[in-house]
Parts: structure tokens; sequence; C-alpha cells
């Protein structure tokens, strides 16, 4: 409480690494969320946050990217760094660690973002065992079926953000470049009965990008 003199309010549980990304949950769920180049997210009640509510340890490298979904309640999407390069979705109203959904990706997560107009997921990656997810964003259905894969920067994926109308994605990337993309003339959004495309292909949708800063 910055009113408030002598410092911190309060102080969360500690991590054993460095604490690399931070949400709080929608309106109406006190919840914050934490990630950590300890390999873990932590899940704090902020009402009373001395103690975690969950630990969630199935990530194999750092977390930086984590999103709670607006839309569904105590839903949370995590990324994992470059050795475990997987997106998992957690049920963060369970007495236990619960996870709902997981995918490999093949590359970093940097980045993940609830669309509410698509009612979709979308990530950034970063640095891939695989040429051909990395440096992109790509878009999920909420069961992590693949929708698209736009690409277009020349180096990884460092930061993403999503308008608050969820139409339109930025991405911020190590080429010096930040691009604006287009996602809601992207087919198939999650609302919308379309037959999804196969799980092992993503649709390659360089034309979407709307504009570049460089």
């Amino acid at each position: 409480d910055v009113r408030r003199r002598g410092g911190a309010a309060c102080t969360l549980p500690a991590h054993r690494g460095e604490v690399c990304g931070l949400r709080f949950a929608p309106d109406g769920v006190a919840q914050l969320a934490s990630g950590s180049n300890d390999h873990t997210v932590r899940v704090c009640d902020v009402r009373s946050p001395r103690a975690a509510r969950l630990e969630l340890t199935a990530h194999s490298a750092a977390v930086k990217a984590l999103d709670f979904c607006p839309w569904r309640r105590h839903c949370l999407a995590t990324g994992g760094g470059t050795t475990d390069g997987s997106i998992r979705i957690w049920d963060t109203g369970a007495a236990a660690e619960r996870e709902l959904q997981s995918v490999a990706t093949g590359s970093q997560v940097s980045g993940v973002r609830w669309s509410v107009a698509r009612r979709e997921l979308v990530t950034s990656h970063g640095f891939s065992s695989m040429n051909s997810t990395s440096n992109s964003v790509r878009l999920w259905r909420p069961n992590l079926l693949p929708v698209a894969q736009l690409t277009g920067h020349r180096g990884r994926v460092l930061h993403l953000a999503v308008s608050p109308d969820g139409g339109t994605a930025l991405s911020a990337g190590s080429d010096e470049t930040l691009r604006f993309w287009k996602i809601s003339s992207i087919g198939g959004a999650g609302g919308q009965a379309s037959p999804p495309l196969p799980e092992a292909l993503s649709a390659r949708c360089p034309g979407l990008e709307l504009s570049r800063i460089r």
C-alpha cells in the first residue's frame, strides 16, 4: 500500500529462484500468480497472502508467461522456458495442484494472453529445438488445439500483449521490431462452429500483420 509508511504491507512466500512473472486474477477472484526461475508457479490468496495457496510444479524450466482467463473463474494459463516449452492450463480453485490441459510447443513460451473476443489463448515463442515453431505468435483453442501460427519476427519474441477488445495482438522481438497482428480476422474463433486444424499442424498467416515499427 503506497499510502502507508514503512514499506511493503506484506511479503509473499519466497520462491527458490528469481521471480520472472506476476499476474492478478480478474475481479472477483482474489488470487495472485507468480512464476519463477525455480520452475514453479505459486498462487496466493491476496486477502491472506502469507502462505501460498497452491504450488504448481509441472514445468521443467523458468515460468515467465502466465495469465488468468477473464471469462472463466480460477483458470490460469502458464508457459515454460526453453527446456520445457509447454503450455499448461490450471484450475486454481482446486484444493491441490490440478492441471486441466497441456501441450508441448517445441519452443520457449515467452508470453501467454487470453483474447476475450476470440475466447482463445495467444502465445509468443522464442528459442526452439524446432525451427518451425520459433520466433512466432500462436493461437490456441482453450483445449489447446492449434488455430494459427503468425510469423514475421526474425528473432525471438520477447513480449506479448493483446488489446482490451481482444482483436489485436502486439509482439516485441529481439529483432528490434514491434508487430501488430489483426487476430480478429483469423477464421475459426473459439465461439464459432468450424472444424479444428490437425493438432500437429498450425496455419501460418504472415499476411495478417497490420503494421511493423522498428
